[in-house]
This record gives structure tokens, sequence and C-alpha cells, in this order.
């Protein structure tokens, strides 16, 4: 017997009887773009722009987060599809989904924690790139980020969600916070250029 939605929202996961779409635009079109990003940058960090030793571990950092955080949104997306075609029937297969979006999530900010700390040992400028209240996709990047790693259960799960962090149709939610999939897709994309002009560099791409 299937579950009403009462009991999809009580028993399973706040707002998934509502859940009916997968707006996650498709970025499968950048998989090849990051697919060779570490080994371009070995190579020209070799033999056609050198890197100082200390930068080298913030870039590595910065290419490998990407890399995943791509890999992670697809398979969100991917599963997010499956959930939704199957007519809502595998519940598994919207937690698998919800756990890549977090990952995604988590990849993302790291890459940009690497970003902002190369940019202070380089003495470059200014990458905090958000202020506290700004209502910014990174301010919001940077709140799902947390909740989902800290898991402050007493302050963050409000008195009937089943989850801190969630899937809606308008994107991956938190108390207080919701960030379109729009949003979050266009940060995977800027932060693969990011790791591209680091992979390949030349005069003008070097951030």
């Amino acid at each position: 017997m299937p579950f009403t939605a009462y009991g999809l929202d009580n028993f399973f996961a706040q707002e998934i009887s509502a859940l009916s779409e997968c707006n996650a635009p498709d970025l499968g079109d950048h998989s090849a773009e990051v697919g060779d990003l570490i080994h371009n940058f070995i190579l020209n960090s070799i033999f056609t722009s050198p890197i100082k030793t200390e930068y080298k571990p913030y870039i590595f950092g910065i290419i490998r987060r990407v890399q995943m955080a791509l890999v992670e949104y697809q398979n969100g997306r991917t599963l997010l599809l499956l959930y939704l075609n199957e007519s809502k029937k595998n519940i598994s297969l919207y937690f698998q989904a919800l756990s890549h979006f977090e990952i995604a999530v988590t990849q993302l900010y790291q890459a940009y924690e690497f970003w902002r700390k190369l940019g202070k040992k380089r003495e470059s400028k200014e990458t905090n790139l958000f202020k506290t209240g700004d209502g910014s996709s990174h301010e919001k990047l940077n709140r799902l980020y947390n909740i989902s790693k800290h898991l402050e259960a007493s302050t963050i799960i409000p008195e009937g969600n089943l989850h801190h962090v969630w899937i809606s149709n308008n994107g991956i939610c938190a108390s207080g916070v919701t960030m379109s999939f729009t949003e979050l897709a266009k940060l995977v994309k800027e932060y693969v250029a990011l790791a591209n002009a680091f992979s390949n560099p030349n005069q003008d791409s070097i951030p």
C-alpha cells in the first residue's frame, strides 16, 4: 500500500511527498574537461609554468576537490532522476542522491577554502567571496557545508524534521537556507574553470 503525503513527510523525509522533478542541470559536458586536470597540472608545473613548491598542496587540493565535486554532483543528479523515474518506489535512491549532493557541497566548499588560503599564502587579492548575511551562493554553500559537517542536532534540525539536509524541487535545503540546483551547478562550473586555470596556466588565466 502506498504511503500518503503525510506518511512520506513524517516518516521518510520532510517535503519528499512534493518532490516531483529534478531541476539539477546536466554538467556531463564538463566531465572530460576535468579528467586530465591533475595530469596537466603536473606536466605544466614541470615543463612550462613552474609553481613554487609551497603553493602546490593548495592547488592540488583545489583540483582534486573540484574533480570530485563534479563527479558527486552528476551522481546525485543521476540517482535523483532514477528515483523520480521509478515513481519514487525505491526510497533508497532518494537518500543516495542526497548523499552525493552533500558530498558535492563538501568538496566544493573545501576547494573554496584551499583557494582562500592560497590567496593568503601568495599575499594576493582578497579571496573571501562572501560575508555573513549577504545571501550569496558562497554563503549558502558555507551554511550547507557547516550543517552537514557539524550535525548539531539540537540547534540545526527543527522540531518535526527528520533530516538536517534534504532535497526539494527548489534544490538542497537545510534549516534557514536553500541552494537552488542552478546555483550549485553554476558554482561547480566556476570552480571547474578555476581548476582549469591552474592546470593549464598562461599569463592571463592564473587566478
